[in-house]
């Protein structure tokens, strides 16, 4: 469906819902103005990135987060955030390449053109929304507060030199493992994803890979180099942990499933190998034991 169509199912589903889950990467004042005007009395929750570029740029408006949390809604941020889902209670899902702003849907002259579908939800689809609700991190008045007041010291600053995350300060940043945490494909390589999210950690990552020790810096310092560093320190057994070992782990610990299978989850994994044979190889060693799978040892 169109963005008119699918405004004009949500205008038709949204009042007489109780609960309301819209998981947007950019949210401005025309769609939430709108979705105010058609909300009754739901219990509604609202993610979205929420990047200081984002706001910076326009693509998301700081006074609508506000009047998103002023009209009582939970609002919540994940930085690695790329999906479009409006969920309505629980039962109905409409996904596709709509944001919550007024040119995601329509509302505005010269809107987007964009493709929704309206599918039944499974147990699965609502466990994955589930899982992204609860990864994020609640944005309060007082961190909307800080983030305007960092925004306004941005103002003259060349967008290249304005960072893609908040400081912990503002943002503790999220523990949870997602997919675009990991290296979606082998170091140098180029990929989509990360020009259309400049803010995942692999993004930013290879755009400083020129200067060596700040890519290495910045590789050390990411969440799955982290994670994958503190399981290695737990792991009690005699043996170094195999490749299958790892995915097996890696499968009970990412929130989502690489497309289209969740079995690609061994290439994600295999990138990152490549990552720290590249930039970790003081601390974790690679081997092949007997031409084998590959062995990870903590040094």
């Amino acid at each position: 469906m169109t963005s008119e169509e699918l405004v004009t199912s949500l205008e038709d589903c949204i009042p007489h819902c109780r609960d309301l889950n819209v998981i947007s990467a950019f949210v401005s004042m025309p769609a939430v103005s709108w979705l105010k005007s058609i909300l009754n009395n739901a219990t509604v929750c609202v993610v979205g990135r929420f990047s200081p570029k984002d706001f910076i740029v326009g693509a998301s408006n700081i006074e609508a987060v506000r009047q998103c949390i002023l009209s009582g809604y939970t609002v919540k941020c994940l930085p690695n955030l790329h999906a479009k889902i409006y969920q309505i209670d629980k039962d109905l899902i409409f996904t596709g390449s709509a944001n919550m702003t007024g040119k995601g849907l329509a509302l505005v002259n010269e809107g987007n053109l964009e493709a929704c579908t309206k599918v039944a939800s499974s147990e699965s689809s609502k466990e994955f929304i589930r899982k992204i609700i609860n990864a994020s991190i609640d944005v309060t008045l007082e961190i909307l507060n800080k983030m305007e007041q960092m925004i306004d010291n941005y103002e003259n600053v060349d967008l290249q030199n304005i960072p893609n995350i908040w400081p912990e300060s503002i943002m503790p940043k999220i523990k949870e493992l997602f997919v675009s945490d990991f290296p979606l494909v082998k170091p140098g390589a180029i990929c989509e994803e990360y020009l259309i999210n400049s803010a995942l950690e692999f993004a930013v990552i290879e755009a400083n890979k020129t200067d060596f020790d700040s890519a290495q810096l910045l590789f050390k310092s990411s969440k799955v180099y982290c994670w994958l560093k503190n399981i290695l320190i737990d792991h009690n057994e005699r043996r170094d942990p195999s490749f299958g070992q790892i995915s097996s782990w890696l499968h009970d610990a990412l929130c989502d499933d690489p497309a289209p299978y969740r079995r690609n989850i061994k290439d994600i994994q295999a990138n990152l190998y490549e990552y720290l044979t590249l930039y970790a190889s003081n601390e974790i060693e690679v081997y092949v034991p007997g031409r084998r799978s590959q062995v990870l040892k903590l040094l």
